[in-house]
Protein backbone atom coordinates (compact mmCIF):
# COMPACT_ATOMS: atom_id res chain seq x y z
CA UNK A 1 0.00 0.00 0.00
CA UNK A 2 1.38 3.37 -1.02
CA UNK A 3 1.14 6.51 1.07
CA UNK A 4 0.49 10.02 -0.21
CA UNK A 5 2.61 13.07 0.48
CA UNK A 6 0.41 14.53 3.23
CA UNK A 7 0.44 11.34 5.30
CA UNK A 8 4.16 10.86 4.66
CA UNK A 9 4.94 14.32 6.04
CA UNK A 10 2.65 13.87 9.05
CA UNK A 11 4.04 10.45 9.96
CA UNK A 12 7.73 11.22 9.40
CA UNK A 13 7.60 14.65 11.01
CA UNK A 14 9.54 16.39 8.25
CA UNK A 15 8.49 19.43 6.28
CA UNK A 16 7.73 19.47 2.57
CA UNK A 17 10.69 21.78 2.02
CA UNK A 18 13.09 19.44 3.82
CA UNK A 19 11.75 16.41 1.96
CA UNK A 20 12.36 18.08 -1.39
CA UNK A 21 15.88 19.07 -0.29
CA UNK A 22 16.66 15.46 0.66
CA UNK A 23 15.31 14.28 -2.67
CA UNK A 24 17.67 16.60 -4.54
CA UNK A 25 20.76 15.97 -2.42
CA UNK A 26 20.47 12.31 -1.48
CA UNK A 27 18.16 10.75 -4.03
CA UNK A 28 15.38 9.97 -1.57
CA UNK A 29 12.81 9.80 -4.33
CA UNK A 30 9.23 8.51 -3.92
CA UNK A 31 8.39 5.04 -5.18
CA UNK A 32 5.82 6.37 -7.61
CA UNK A 33 4.66 9.62 -9.18
CA UNK A 34 1.25 10.09 -10.75
CA UNK A 35 0.86 11.70 -14.20
CA UNK A 36 0.00 14.91 -12.37
CA UNK A 37 3.18 14.78 -10.26
CA UNK A 38 1.71 13.51 -6.98
CA UNK A 39 4.23 11.60 -4.84
CA UNK A 40 3.59 8.17 -3.31
CA UNK A 41 5.80 6.34 -0.81
CA UNK A 42 5.94 2.86 0.68
CA UNK A 43 5.50 2.35 4.42
CA UNK A 44 9.17 1.40 4.62
CA UNK A 45 10.16 4.69 2.98
CA UNK A 46 7.99 6.64 5.41
CA UNK A 47 9.63 4.88 8.35
CA UNK A 48 13.05 5.59 6.86
CA UNK A 49 12.25 9.28 6.58
CA UNK A 50 11.08 9.29 10.20
CA UNK A 51 14.29 7.59 11.34
CA UNK A 52 16.45 10.00 9.36
CA UNK A 53 14.64 12.94 10.93
CA UNK A 54 14.90 11.49 14.43
CA UNK A 55 18.62 10.73 14.18
CA UNK A 56 19.47 14.06 12.54
CA UNK A 57 17.56 15.86 15.29
CA UNK A 58 19.72 13.90 17.73
CA UNK A 59 22.84 15.57 16.38
CA UNK A 60 24.00 13.31 13.54
CA UNK A 61 24.72 14.74 10.10
CA UNK A 62 22.20 13.66 7.50
CA UNK A 63 25.01 12.85 5.05
CA UNK A 64 26.34 10.23 7.49
CA UNK A 65 22.86 8.78 8.06
CA UNK A 66 21.71 8.28 4.47
CA UNK A 67 24.03 5.30 3.75
CA UNK A 68 22.72 3.41 6.82
CA UNK A 69 20.05 0.74 6.65
CA UNK A 70 16.73 1.17 8.45
CA UNK A 71 17.90 -1.40 10.99
CA UNK A 72 21.07 0.57 11.73
CA UNK A 73 19.09 3.81 11.96
CA UNK A 74 16.68 2.18 14.39
CA UNK A 75 19.56 1.07 16.61
CA UNK A 76 21.02 4.57 16.51
CA UNK A 77 17.65 6.04 17.47
CA UNK A 78 17.53 3.70 20.47
CA UNK A 79 20.99 4.85 21.54
CA UNK A 80 19.95 8.49 21.29
CA UNK A 81 16.84 7.84 23.34
CA UNK A 82 18.96 6.03 25.91
CA UNK A 83 21.27 9.03 26.29
CA UNK A 84 18.32 11.32 26.83
CA UNK A 85 16.94 9.14 29.61
CA UNK A 86 20.10 8.59 31.66
CA UNK A 87 19.99 12.01 33.31
CA UNK A 88 18.54 10.50 36.51
CA UNK A 89 21.39 7.99 36.61
CA UNK A 90 23.94 10.77 36.11
CA UNK A 91 22.50 12.68 39.07
CA UNK A 92 22.86 9.60 41.27
CA UNK A 93 26.48 9.28 40.13
CA UNK A 94 27.25 12.93 40.87
CA UNK A 95 25.71 12.56 44.34
CA UNK A 96 27.66 9.32 44.94
CA UNK A 97 24.30 7.73 45.76
CA UNK A 98 25.32 4.11 45.28
CA UNK A 99 21.99 2.61 46.38
CA UNK A 100 20.03 4.70 43.89
CA UNK A 101 22.57 4.06 41.14
CA UNK A 102 22.34 0.32 41.68
CA UNK A 103 18.53 0.40 41.72
CA UNK A 104 18.31 2.45 38.50
CA UNK A 105 20.79 0.26 36.64
CA UNK A 106 19.22 -2.95 37.88
CA UNK A 107 15.78 -1.78 36.80
CA UNK A 108 17.04 -1.19 33.29
CA UNK A 109 18.85 -4.51 33.17
CA UNK A 110 15.64 -6.30 34.14
CA UNK A 111 13.45 -4.54 31.56
CA UNK A 112 15.88 -4.38 28.63
CA UNK A 113 17.23 -7.32 26.67
CA UNK A 114 20.96 -7.86 27.34
CA UNK A 115 22.06 -6.35 24.03
CA UNK A 116 19.69 -3.41 24.49
CA UNK A 117 21.11 -2.79 27.97
CA UNK A 118 24.60 -2.69 26.47
CA UNK A 119 23.62 -0.46 23.55
CA UNK A 120 21.12 1.86 25.21
CA UNK A 121 22.33 2.07 28.80
CA UNK A 122 25.81 0.74 29.59
CA UNK A 123 27.92 2.12 26.73
CA UNK A 124 26.21 5.55 26.48
CA UNK A 125 26.44 5.91 30.27
CA UNK A 126 30.15 5.06 30.36
CA UNK A 127 30.84 7.54 27.54
CA UNK A 128 28.84 10.23 29.33
CA UNK A 129 30.56 9.62 32.65
CA UNK A 130 33.96 9.67 30.93
CA UNK A 131 33.15 13.01 29.29
CA UNK A 132 31.92 14.50 32.56
CA UNK A 133 35.00 13.25 34.41
CA UNK A 134 37.23 14.91 31.78
CA UNK A 135 35.24 18.14 32.24
CA UNK A 136 35.58 17.98 36.02
CA UNK A 137 31.84 17.40 36.57
CA UNK A 138 32.25 13.89 37.99
CA UNK A 139 34.93 12.69 40.42
CA UNK A 140 37.23 9.78 39.72
CA UNK A 141 35.64 8.01 42.69
CA UNK A 142 32.21 8.38 41.08
CA UNK A 143 33.58 7.05 37.78
CA UNK A 144 35.06 4.02 39.54
CA UNK A 145 31.79 3.41 41.40
CA UNK A 146 29.84 3.49 38.14
CA UNK A 147 32.26 1.14 36.41
CA UNK A 148 32.02 -1.35 39.29
CA UNK A 149 28.21 -1.46 39.13
CA UNK A 150 28.14 -1.70 35.33
CA UNK A 151 30.61 -4.61 35.44
CA UNK A 152 28.59 -6.34 38.13
CA UNK A 153 25.41 -6.16 36.07
CA UNK A 154 27.14 -7.18 32.84
CA UNK A 155 28.58 -10.17 34.65
CA UNK A 156 25.09 -11.15 35.78
CA UNK A 157 23.79 -10.96 32.22
CA UNK A 158 25.95 -13.94 31.28
CA UNK A 159 23.37 -16.07 33.10
CA UNK A 160 20.86 -15.06 30.42
CA UNK A 161 23.07 -16.26 27.58
CA UNK A 162 22.43 -19.63 25.94
CA UNK A 163 25.08 -22.27 26.53
CA UNK A 164 27.40 -22.47 23.51
CA UNK A 165 27.32 -25.62 21.45
CA UNK A 166 30.33 -27.97 21.67
CA UNK A 167 31.48 -26.93 18.19
CA UNK A 168 30.92 -23.17 18.69
CA UNK A 169 33.85 -20.95 17.61
CA UNK A 170 35.95 -19.75 20.54
CA UNK A 171 37.38 -16.36 21.40
CA UNK A 172 39.00 -14.67 24.37
CA UNK A 173 38.80 -11.00 25.32
CA UNK A 174 41.08 -8.88 27.50
CA UNK A 175 43.06 -5.62 27.55
CA UNK A 176 46.79 -4.99 26.98
CA UNK A 177 49.24 -4.41 29.81
CA UNK A 178 48.56 -1.35 32.00
CA UNK A 179 45.07 -0.93 30.56
CA UNK A 180 42.66 -1.35 33.46
CA UNK A 181 39.51 -0.20 31.62
CA UNK A 182 38.08 -3.62 30.81
CA UNK A 183 34.36 -2.85 30.33
CA UNK A 184 34.87 -2.96 26.56
CA UNK A 185 36.40 -6.44 26.72
CA UNK A 186 33.60 -7.62 29.01
CA UNK A 187 30.99 -6.25 26.57
CA UNK A 188 32.70 -8.00 23.66
CA UNK A 189 32.61 -11.32 25.52
CA UNK A 190 28.93 -10.93 26.39
CA UNK A 191 27.93 -9.98 22.83
CA UNK A 192 29.80 -12.97 21.46
CA UNK A 193 28.12 -15.29 23.97
CA UNK A 194 24.71 -13.90 23.00
CA UNK A 195 25.48 -14.88 19.41
CA UNK A 196 26.45 -18.43 20.24
CA UNK A 197 30.23 -18.09 20.48
CA UNK A 198 32.19 -19.84 23.23
CA UNK A 199 33.68 -16.61 24.58
CA UNK A 200 35.87 -16.18 27.66
CA UNK A 201 36.63 -12.90 29.46
CA UNK A 202 40.20 -12.87 30.85
CA UNK A 203 40.05 -9.63 32.83
CA UNK A 204 42.40 -6.70 32.33
CA UNK A 205 46.06 -5.89 31.71
CA UNK A 206 47.64 -9.02 30.28
CA UNK A 207 51.09 -9.30 28.68
CA UNK A 208 51.18 -10.57 25.10
CA UNK A 209 52.80 -13.88 26.11
CA UNK A 210 50.00 -14.66 28.59
CA UNK A 211 47.31 -13.84 26.03
CA UNK A 212 49.00 -16.07 23.47
CA UNK A 213 49.26 -18.89 26.00
CA UNK A 214 45.56 -18.60 26.86
CA UNK A 215 44.67 -18.56 23.16
CA UNK A 216 46.55 -21.80 22.56
CA UNK A 217 45.12 -23.53 25.63
CA UNK A 218 41.56 -22.51 24.73
CA UNK A 219 42.06 -23.34 21.04
CA UNK A 220 40.48 -20.03 20.02
CA UNK A 221 39.97 -18.65 16.55
CA UNK A 222 39.99 -15.03 17.68
CA UNK A 223 41.60 -12.80 20.31
CA UNK A 224 39.79 -9.52 21.16
CA UNK A 225 41.55 -6.58 22.77
CA UNK A 226 40.07 -3.34 24.10
CA UNK A 227 41.99 -0.20 25.04
CA UNK A 228 40.93 3.35 25.90
CA UNK A 229 44.32 4.76 26.91
CA UNK A 230 47.97 4.00 26.31
CA UNK A 231 50.96 5.17 24.32
CA UNK A 232 50.82 4.41 20.64
CA UNK A 233 54.29 2.84 20.50
CA UNK A 234 53.58 0.61 23.51
CA UNK A 235 50.25 -0.59 22.12
CA UNK A 236 51.79 -1.26 18.72
CA UNK A 237 54.65 -3.29 20.22
CA UNK A 238 52.18 -5.30 22.32
CA UNK A 239 50.11 -6.10 19.23
CA UNK A 240 53.12 -7.01 17.10
CA UNK A 241 54.45 -9.28 19.86
CA UNK A 242 51.08 -10.95 20.23
CA UNK A 243 50.65 -11.35 16.48
CA UNK A 244 54.03 -13.02 16.11
CA UNK A 245 53.24 -15.35 19.04
CA UNK A 246 49.96 -16.61 17.60
CA UNK A 247 49.13 -18.96 14.78
CA UNK A 248 48.30 -17.02 11.59
CA UNK A 249 44.93 -18.75 11.67
CA UNK A 250 43.97 -16.90 14.87
CA UNK A 251 42.46 -13.47 14.20
CA UNK A 252 43.11 -10.44 16.38
CA UNK A 253 40.27 -7.94 16.69
CA UNK A 254 40.93 -4.64 18.46
CA UNK A 255 38.62 -1.84 19.56
CA UNK A 256 38.63 1.32 21.65
CA UNK A 257 39.90 4.89 21.30
CA UNK A 258 43.54 4.03 22.01
CA UNK A 259 43.74 1.73 18.99
CA UNK A 260 42.14 4.18 16.58
CA UNK A 261 45.37 5.80 15.37
CA UNK A 262 47.60 2.74 15.09
CA UNK A 263 49.05 1.90 11.67
CA UNK A 264 47.66 -1.24 9.98
CA UNK A 265 49.13 -4.55 11.16
CA UNK A 266 48.69 -7.68 9.08
CA UNK A 267 46.33 -10.09 10.82
CA UNK A 268 44.86 -7.40 13.09
CA UNK A 269 41.40 -5.92 12.43
CA UNK A 270 40.15 -2.68 14.02
CA UNK A 271 36.49 -2.71 15.09
CA UNK A 272 35.42 0.93 14.90
CA UNK A 273 32.08 0.40 16.64
CA UNK A 274 29.73 -2.22 18.04
CA UNK A 275 27.94 -2.85 14.77
CA UNK A 276 31.21 -3.57 12.96
CA UNK A 277 32.07 -6.10 15.66
CA UNK A 278 28.67 -7.78 15.44
CA UNK A 279 29.01 -8.03 11.66
CA UNK A 280 32.45 -9.61 12.10
CA UNK A 281 30.96 -12.19 14.48
CA UNK A 282 28.16 -12.99 12.04
CA UNK A 283 30.53 -13.28 9.07
CA UNK A 284 33.23 -15.30 10.82
CA UNK A 285 31.05 -17.99 12.40
CA UNK A 286 29.64 -19.54 9.21
CA UNK A 287 33.04 -19.40 7.52
CA UNK A 288 34.65 -21.22 10.46
CA UNK A 289 31.95 -23.90 10.50
CA UNK A 290 32.35 -24.41 6.76
CA UNK A 291 36.13 -24.72 7.15
CA UNK A 292 35.69 -27.42 9.75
Amino acid sequence: MLVGLAETLATSGISKLLLHAWERRYGLEPTERSPTGRRFYTREQVERLRLLKSCSDGGHRISSLVPLSNEALSRLECELEGRQTISEIIEAIKDMDSDRLQALLQARAETEAPEDFIRVTALPLMREVGSKWAAGEVSIAAEHMTTAYIKRILGGLFDRCPMPSPDAPRLIATTPEKEDHDVGALVVTLLARLRGWNALFLGASLPARDIADAARRREVVCVCLSALVGRRATLQLHLETLRSSLSPYIDIWIGGAAYGNLPPITGVSFMSNMDVFLEALATAAPALQKAE
